[in-house]
């Protein structure tokens, strides 16, 4: 007997471990569908404010981004997106010396409200920005040095933390109005070295409002 409910055991655990890795597949295929269907292009325009002033400056700017389409009911999402933008360094007597652009990958949680054509919601954004910094300006001027002083620039990639607000408006099921509010808490390891010594004290973080139109052309 012992035999026996072994083997039948055995039998279900077999026939059952298929079943479970075929419903995950199922789950995770229609997951990815379902956000294939809802992806887009945002065209944008906005301003970033960043914390770091003088030393960091931002002002207006049109960049586009990928993203999500809005939902049609009330509850939790989990939006994902990526987003490029770009900060100009300041050295020591306030001259640009150089570029700071960020290629960000994120992905949350937020709660969204839908009254007919009109969406609004909040998110809770965390990521990771690839961070290159490149040469704009007088290097030696900007930090008081001769011309041809040796200034070498080096910056890491980062995790970064996104809330933001936004709304938008479906213009049509495929095109819409959007507008949003977010802080960009970001902080990569950026320094520069001058014959003089090293310096460490420009900050990434930002305030950023946008306004533009997304187009989503899976949308139904």
């Amino acid at each position: 007997m012992k035999i026996i409910a072994i083997l039948v055991l055995t039998v279900g655990v077999v026939t059952a471990v298929p079943e479970r890795a075929e419903a995950q597949q199922s789950f995770i295929k229609d997951n990815v569908v379902k956000m294939i269907k809802k992806a887009g292009v945002h065209l944008n325009a906005s301003y970033r404010q960043p914390i770091d002033d003088p030393d960091v400056q931002k002002g207006a700017s049109f960049v586009p981004s990928i993203g999500l389409a809005p939902g049609t009911t009330n509850g939790w999402k989990y939006p994902v997106s990526l987003s490029i933008f770009r900060q100009n360094l300041h050295g020591t007597n306030g001259q640009q010396f150089a570029i700071l652009r960020s290629f960000t990958v994120q992905a949350g949680i937020g709660y969204g409200w839908h009254f007919g054509r009109y969406s609004t919601g909040v998110q809770l954004q965390v990521g990771w920005a690839n961070d290159s910094i490149n040469p704009s300006g007088d290097m030696p001027g900007a930090f008081d040095l001769p011309a041809g002083s040796a200034v070498s620039m080096h910056v890491s990639d980062a995790v970064l933390l996104r809330p933001q607000i936004k709304a938008e408006y479906l213009i049509t099921p495929k095109f819409t109005f959007r507008v949003s509010a977010d802080y960009v808490w970001l902080e990569p390891d950026l320094t520069v070295t001058t014959p003089a010594g090293t310096l460490s004290n420009w900050k990434a973080s930002n305030m950023h409002g946008n306004i533009g139109f997304g187009y989503y052309p899976f949308r139904k």
